[in-house]
């Protein structure tokens, strides 16, 4: 028997088709439970989970049953083996558990196991301030629960298999007041082993945008991303992070980041989407590695450093990502720079990874591995790739034909809408890097008094920095520029997966308008311009796009269809992009982090500088990453960056009152 968790929309005949698609397989439904989860904006009727249980033929896998679940927009979320105590409905679950709680037994950490069909209930007194009694805290896309007990102590509730629902934590919460409400004290939590469980680790298919950005990399076009995460080791032994201390953190949260765990495995003849298998086994001694730059240790050093490791491409024999721990920076810093394939993570989930290994105290956590079977799903056999990647081949026209209409509609606004810059052509397999951090409260300050928003006002100071930065090459064109702004599309029950779920927009920035004041007005109007657009286009339309070639020639056909483009046209000048970050301090293996710096890509598409700024403790930080023979200066960026803050702070100390009139093209 299986449990398995889809998601789908709530309209009548969803359950029924999925039913019906099942029982011709030998599948029978034992038990059905539904979890609302709202409306999707862009969605045409609200969506649900529906867990259930089933009984399927012996010879059906874990991946067989997921092929079958996920047609006609259905998402397989989950899949685990179940037995017949899963048959029980909810209410009956949380009553047994509580009366085997009571009677002594198990341990309240065991009931609560079972009503959440955890993969583990363990207790800690270093979480005792992430839950309060009655109030559970979700981490890790909701795959971690913190349950606050009157002890004092917290209860961690794991489960990779699917996140905790609010129902769920609803019921778990009310076992624990029932616990607590007994005349008798708990009984004491042993630290004994849960019971073991088996974990199923399935390859998983590339999708066809994830395949696009392996396909159109090149040797003068890398296509992965990273952090610079700027430390302060002084409070740790020897005053500095240790390349053993780092790694021994990898290793004990390698089980809960599948991403660190996967190896590229292409499919014979290249026919279908290649697959990340989940490997036993990860070489921490390769993946993380030490280095040094000279006295004294500046910040321009530490740029050159950064642009050098980011010029390098990733080994594709090994999972791709990378991490080096720098020392010898000024005032006893230290830097960890982390890199990892865009194939593999967008900007959201790459921000999650890079959450999972952080702390939010000095203290790491302790998350153990609880003690399961791992099993180990390898891709299919080469004959079964070879079949399908042929059928897929074969459909992939049809598929093509039917979205050609969206297609045009959504990316022929993008064609031509940019005039031609230095930073515009081929780039060169160099990189060029720097950094920089501004204080959030003065972006909000503006923001308040000017209208609009913070993306709005960071928008602006890039546009018043490009503008800088042309007019001392003295390349200012006569109109305003176009930055393309990637748009996540994840939605809440996807959080917490790895993969590209993104989307784009095109937003025009004046440049070419000489009044500060004109000039955020004619920004935001341009922003609002862009969003009007965007709401009109498919959220899906870039993900359609990467499935039209068929795999075996999709990288011959993208490289081509880029040169051709940039030759006859600018499709946009550079990408800037604002991802969301935490505004607490957080620590790497007990050293403070005091930036955290994106450090994007650049392309032959998309032009050669990118703007990245991440929201950390308080601070918006900035990454500029460049093609170094279009921009060889770009540390004059970080200064036009800061005067542009400047002027728009003067600007709303004294003339924000006529803001709103100005906001006009």
């Amino acid at each position: 028997m299986w449990r398995v968790r889809v998601q789908l929309l709530d309209r009548p005949g969803s359950l029924a088709a999925l039913t019906d698609r099942l029982s011709t397989h030998g599948c029978n439904l034992l038990g059905v439970s539904v979890l609302p989860i709202g409306r999707d904006p862009g969605a045409a009727a609200p969506r649900v989970i529906d867990e259930f249980v089933l009984r399927a033929p012996t010879d059906v896998t874990a991946d067989e049953l997921a092929a079958l679940i996920e047609v006609d927009g259905l998402r397989c979320l989950g899949i685990s083996p179940a037995s017949a105590g899963d048959l029980v409905d909810a209410e009956t679950a949380v009553l047994r558990a509580a009366s085997a709680a009571v009677s002594g037994r198990v341990s309240m950490s065991e009931a609560l196991r079972r009503v959440l069909g955890a993969d583990s209930v363990t207790p800690s007194r270093r979480a005792a301030n992430l839950g309060r009694p009655g109030a559970p805290h979700l981490e890790s896309a909701g795959h971690r629960a913190y349950f606050g007990l009157p002890t004092m102590e917290t209860l961690v509730a794991e489960r990779v298999w699917a996140p905790f629902t609010e129902g769920e934590l609803a019921r778990a919460t009310a076992l624990l007041d029932l616990l607590d409400a007994r005349p008798s004290a708990p009984i004491p939590e042993l630290p004994t082993a849960p019971p073991p469980a088996v974990e199923y680790r399935s390859a998983r298919q590339l999708t066809a945008l994830d395949a696009v950005f392996l396909n159109v990399e090149t040797p003068t076009s890398l296509l992965h991303v990273g952090n610079l995460l700027v430390l302060d080791p002084s409070s740790l032994p020897g005053r500095r992070l240790a390349g053993a201390d780092l790694r021994a953190l990898f290793a004990t949260r390698m089980h809960l980041i599948a991403p660190l765990r996967w190896r590229l495995r292409e499919v014979p003849l290249g026919l279908d989407l290649p697959y990340w298998e989940d490997t036993n086994y990860v070489d921490l001694n390769y993946h993380v590695r030490e280095i040094a730059v000279a006295a004294p240790g500046t910040d321009v050093q530490l740029s050159a450093l950064v642009a050098k490791l980011a010029a390098q491409p990733l080994d594709r024999r090994f999972p791709l990502w990378e991490v080096y721990l720098i020392s010898g920076l000024s005032d006893g810093r230290q830097a960890l720079y982390a890199k990892i394939h865009h194939s593999v993570v967008d900007g959201v989930s790459g921000a999650e990874v890079l959450s999972m290994i952080l702390d939010l105290t000095a203290e790491p956590m302790s998350v153990p591995a609880p003690p399961v079977q791992t099993v180990h799903r390898t891709p299919p056999p080469a004959l079964s790739m070879l079949a399908k990647g042929v059928f897929r081949s074969l459909i992939r026209p049809m598929d093509a034909f039917k979205i050609a209409p969206a297609l045009v509609r959504g990316v022929g606004g993008l064609i031509g809408a940019a005039p031609r810059t230095p930073f515009n052509g081929p780039v060169s397999a160099g990189r060029t890097y720097a950094f920089t951090s501004l204080p959030l409260s003065d972006v909000k300050e503006v923001k308040n008094a000017l209208g609009g928003t913070v993306n709005d006002v960071v928008m602006a100071m890039c546009t018043t920095a490009l503008r800088r930065w042309l007019l001392a090459h003295r390349a200012l064109p006569d109109g305003p520029l176009a930055a393309v702004v990637p748009v996540s599309i994840r939605p809440p029950e996807e959080m917490g997966k790895a993969g590209n779920q993104i989307s784009f927009m095109q937003v025009g920035m004046p440049t070419n308008e000489p009044d500060p004041l004109r000039r955020f007005g004619q920004l935001r109007y341009q922003v609002m311009q862009a969003k009007a657009q965007y709401a009109q286009t498919p959220q899906d339309l870039f993900q359609s796009a990467a499935t039209i070639a068929p795999q075996v020639f999709n990288g011959v056909v993208t490289r081509m269809a880029a040169r051709v483009a940039i030759r006859a046209t600018v499709p946009t000048n550079l990408v800037i992009s604002n991802v969301p970050g935490p505004q607490i301090p957080l620590y790497a293996a007990g050293a403070r982090v005091t930036g955290c710096f994106p450090v994007s890509l650049v392309s032959d598409v998309s032009g050669g500088i990118n703007v990245t700024v991440m929201s950390y403790a308080g601070s918006l930080d900035f990454g500029i990453i460049a093609c170094p023979s279009m921009v060889p200066d770009v540390g004059s960026f970080s200064r036009y960056l800061w005067e542009a803050l400047e002027e728009l702070t003067d600007l709303c100390r004294t003339d924000a009152p006529t803001s709103n009139r100005e906001m006009r093209p």
